[in-house]
Formats: structure tokens, C-alpha cells, sequence
């Protein structure tokens, strides 16, 4: 059993991400272009770094966004 990176769970099927970090992690990347529209032009960067600031983020897309960000400075 691959447990999660972010939480140990069990991973997903062919993830290194639980099911709820992996649908949090679809539910970010599909978000980035509304906020690009929204905001006009927000990189990557800026868009992980308000999604973790924001109160109406959930913990999981969160954590997400923090994982994201960390690989982006990799």
C-alpha cells in the first residue's frame, strides 16, 4: 500500500495522492483559469499563493497548493 504524501492515506490509483488531495488537486489546477480571468493575468505562482492566504481555501486545497508550490521552487 503507497500512502499519500501530504496525509498517509491510501493513495489513489496510479497517484502519489489520496482521493481527496488528488480531487482537491484537479478541483486547483481546473480553478487557475477562472482566476486568471478573474484577476487578469495571475501567474501560477500568485495563484497558489493566494489560494493558500485565503480563508475560503479548504484545508486540503491548501495543502495542495503548498505541495505545488514547493515542487515550483524545486
Amino acid at each position: 500500500m503507497t500512502t499519500c504524501r501530504l496525509c498517509k492515506r491510501e493513495c489513489a490509483a496510479s497517484s502519489d495522492l489520496c482521493g481527496y488531495h488528488l480531487n482537491a488537486k484537479r478541483n486547483v489546477q481546473s480553478g487557475y483559469e477562472r482566476w486568471s480571468e478573474a484577476y487578469g493575468n495571475i501567474t501560477w505562482k500568485e495563484y497558489l499563493q493566494k489560494l493558500q492566504q485565503s480563508a475560503e481555501t479548504g484545508q486540503w486545497a491548501k495543502e495542495v497548493a503548498e505541495l505545488l508550490s514547493k515542487e515550483l521552487a524545486d
